[in-house]
């Protein structure tokens, strides 16, 4: 049966091969999952259910949350105050929500010129959200409609022109052109601010957090960023002809290449958590070997 090959994976190999291979060839993590992430995800959780709720309810049954909790129970109620005033911010900043969220795909991957699918590799990963027939985006009627959504520190004009070249945008309009059978070419990507003001020495953990809703609720323009993200036909050729030589790439390594090592990627967009492993302070005894590949995708049953 051929692999799973992701979004996520495609992504982790262009940053750097060398993270790729530690990660989906050997499936290793590291112990605890950073608090970061772990909040992004519990955002997706209350955007999901619709629901700020759902999002606290993610952070406290998660595990690493709880490993956290037992040294610094003032930053885990600031943690899930912080996601609650997101999620509901989000909720009251845009009414049209898709009625699908959370939609899992598995598709071929063909080569761009004869089409044969791939004998080692089909692509799956997980629409955010989804405006379909009958349910279409009141901007966009008549239209099948991708929505993506993130939290990010940093919201400015270098972030919002990426998306142009965004290759998650490309890879799942592509996706979903597939799966819907007709040209899907809009994606709706919707942005939360993390906070930019930060706990007062003189300031206790409630005060903050009454002061962090207050923001958000008087910033919203500060906070909460949309753009509808458009591609044409040649764009998505193009990504299709780079996906297929990074999936290549990808099967060379596993036959015994040799991964090569990203070294601006180490520190340059936050620290690797494979750092320390690939300057030799740490052994592969540092990580957790995952019980299968992709975390994100749901196993069949």
């Amino acid at each position: 049966m051929p692999e799973l090959i992701t979004q996520t994976e495609l992504s982790t190999f262009s940053r750097c091969e060398q993270r790729h291979n530690l990660r989906y060839n050997k499936w290793l993590t590291p112990f605890e999952e950073s608090p970061a992430l772990t909040m992004g995800s519990a955002f997706h959780a209350g955007i999901e259910a619709l629901s700020e709720e759902a999002a606290v309810s993610y952070l406290r049954d998660n595990p690493s949350s709880t490993s956290w909790d037992r040294w610094e129970s003032d930053a885990a109620s600031i943690r899930e105050a912080t996601v609650s005033v997101m999620v509901k911010g989000a909720l009251k900043r845009w009414a049209s929500w898709p009625s699908v969220q959370e939609v899992q795909f598995e598709i071929p991957i063909r080569h761009p010129v004869t089409g044969n699918a791939s004998k080692k590799h089909r692509f799956s990963g997980v629409f955010d959200g989804v405006w379909e027939r009958g349910g279409e985006h009141p901007d966009h009627p008549y239209e099948i409609v991708l929505g993506e959504w993130k939290t990010a520190s940093v919201v400015n004009n270098d972030y919002i022109q990426r998306l142009e070249i965004d290759f998650q945008i490309s890879t799942y309009m592509w996706a979903a052109s597939i799966l819907y059978r007709e040209p899907v070419r809009k994606v709706v990507y919707r942005v939360v601010k993390k906070p930019t003001i930060r706990q007062k020495k003189t300031e206790s953990a409630q005060e903050y957090i009454e002061r962090l809703s207050l923001d958000y609720e008087e910033r919203p323009e500060h906070y909460f960023f949309e753009e509808v993200i458009e591609r044409t036909d040649e764009q998505l050729a193009d990504w299709h002809r780079q996906a297929w030589a990074i999936h290549e790439r990808i099967l060379q390594i596993k036959r015994g290449g040799l991964p090569i090592k990203n070294v601006q990627s180490c520190i340059g967009r936050g620290r690797c958590p494979y750092f320390d492993h690939c300057t030799g302070h740490t052994t592969e005894d540092a990580f957790k070997k995952l019980p299968r590949k992709h975390r994100e995708i749901k196993e069949k049953k």
